[in-house]
């Protein structure tokens, strides 16, 4: 009987974590460990633009001023890239901040990751969201 609910329980975790890996599962500034994916959510009182910067040149690859109410995941592959000035990719998508999975659709070319840094900066504050600003509060 132990056996079995040991085998149930294994397989319940790989298809929790195989699931985890589809939906694109994120937590809010990375996943605590050096896996070179980011997470960062806009909100009133920390309103995110994130940069990445080739060091290389100094010039800005990629920006993004993130609207309050949303999250932004962000991940890079090695050797994905279209030739060897970016031989990198990042893959990046955003959704609404409270939605906990969603999928990174979008893809830049990279510099490598000694060539590369990424530049989050927060916004002056308070920043209302899309929607309050255009109603006007």
């Amino acid at each position: 009987m132990t056996t079995r609910r040991t085998s149930r329980t294994l397989c319940l975790i790989g298809a929790l974590c195989a699931s985890g890996a589809l939906s694109a599962c994120h937590y809010e500034g990375g996943a605590y460990y050096s896996d070179d994916k980011y997470t960062y959510v806009s909100r009133t009182w920390s309103p995110w633009t994130v940069s990445v910067i080739d060091t290389r040149s100094g010039d800005t690859v990629w920006t993004i001023d993130l609207p309050v109410g949303q999250k932004l995941s962000l991940g890079f592959r090695e050797g994905s890239g279209p030739n060897q000035d970016y031989p990198d990719m990042m893959d990046w998508g955003t959704w609404p901040s409270d939605q906990h999975a969603g999928q990174r659709r979008n893809q830049v070319p990279m510099p490598p990751s000694h060539a590369r840094r990424l530049d989050p900066v927060l916004r002056p504050v308070p920043e209302s969201p899309p929607a309050a600003q255009a109603s006007g509060g």
